[in-house]
């Protein structure tokens, strides 16, 4: 057992099921893809029934994805099935369709004409189609049991190789275990004569021990003299940690006085930072931007926002001072709790919002600025003004 390979075969038995796991998934993935792009290829085919009305789109669709479903040659080998939806950009279902694809366009009823069935087919094409496709690669099928045989074979193949590698090794060690107990039994010979020796210089170390100890005795008498001034040497060391540790001790509490003091000057300072940089927004939109007045709420949500958004905003803000026709309105809203004025939201860097109108004077003035995350909190400001 020393040589069997023991790890080999505990990653062959986990990699196995986990690279068919992995495999599968991936192919099933592949195959969906591919089958995808191969539908969406013939899936109208020839537009002229449809837009001469001869034919429905929907059984069109169904008899070409029938057509390509027959003769794919790796769907009828292997049996794979396909899960197959074809929908307009709005959610219609046009295939897999409640329909009776065998019954030609002809055959329906006189208000399904070949106009009124060629509109209908141009209609749904120019709504544009989407295909989605999945490919069911369950385990046990076809494909999937190659996969798991394939990989069988790879790690049994990995463990015998490993296998026979041990047994070889099993072997040369039995060898070298074999002279081993030889060569220990020559030494066990030599080590019998050696003991006989020192059996021999035992009785001359016990003469040498009485002769050390009788110089220990007169060593540890010298060493309680010493040991005596040492104590006093430490004692004194004692004395200067202490006043050592009472030193730090102040200086550590003399530094949490400075943080204290630092903390306290920093929150004075950020505020009339804060209101300094408030002032110079304010200053400087007045100056580039002659129609826009800007409410306090609008600058203080325009200080909130990070760089990007901030130049996107302020590209929205110079649109309306130049040429506010050209700035796209998302929406109306209604603001004011008694005069219910008008208000445009415009929408700036995906999740930006801005809410502005036109006041007395005849002057754009922008009310809100914010994001997403603000718009609640920003509707009601607008509608409480």
């Amino acid at each position: 057992m020393k040589f069997f390979p023991i790890k080999v075969a505990i990653l062959c038995l986990l990699a196995t099921p986990i690279l068919y796991t992995v495999t599968l998934i991936s192919s099933e993935k592949y195959l969906s893809r591919r089958y995808s792009s191969q539908i969406q290829d013939i899936l109208i085919g020839d537009s002229k029934p449809l837009l001469d009305g001869s034919i429905f789109l929907e059984e069109q669709i169904a008899n070409n994805i029938h057509r390509f479903l027959i003769d794919d040659r790796v769907l009828r080998f292997t049996g794979l099935g396909l899960n197959i939806l074809v929908t307009t950009s709005q959610g219609k279902i046009l295939y897999p369709a409640y329909l009776d694809v065998n019954s030609p366009a002809m055959e329906m009823n006189d208000e399904f004409e070949g106009q009124v069935i060629a509109k209908k087919n141009f209609e749904l094409l120019n709504n544009g189609l989407e295909v989605k496709v999945e490919a069911n690669l369950d385990h046990g099928s076809f494909i999937g049991n190659i996969i798991l045989f394939l990989y069988f074979g790879i790690s049994f193949s990995v463990f015998l190789i490993f296998y026979k590698i041990g047994s070889f090794k099993a072997s040369l060690d039995r060898k070298k275990n074999m002279q081993l107990i030889t060569d220990l039994q020559k030494e066990d010979e030599i080590h019998k004569q050696i003991l006989d020796d020192l059996k021999k210089e035992r009785q001359g170390l016990f003469e040498n021990i009485k002769a050390l100890n009788t110089k220990y005795q007169e060593d540890r008498r010298k060493a309680i003299i010493n040991e005596e001034e040492m104590f006093d040497e430490i004692i004194s060391l004692e004395e200067k940690f202490n006043a050592f540790i009472e030193f730090k001790q102040a200086k550590e509490k003399e530094i949490e006085e400075l943080k204290s003091k630092i903390q306290i000057y920093e929150r004075r300072k950020t505020p009339k930072l804060r209101r300094n940089e408030f002032d110079f927004i304010l200053k400087r939109f007045s100056a580039l931007y002659k129609t826009i007045e800007m409410n306090r709420k609008a600058l203080t949500g325009f200080l909130t926002l990070d760089e990007d958004h901030q130049i996107k905003v302020e590209e929205i803000i110079h649109m309306l001072d130049r040429d506010p026709d050209k700035v796209i309105i998302k929406r109306k809203v209604f603001s004011g709790k008694k005069n219910r004025t008008t208000c445009f939201e415009v929408l700036f860097a995906y999740n930006g919002r801005l809410y502005f109108t036109k006041n007395e004077k005849n002057m754009i003035e922008i009310l809100v600025i914010g994001t997403k995350n603000t718009q609640t909190k920003d509707m009601e400001f607008v509608h409480n003004l």
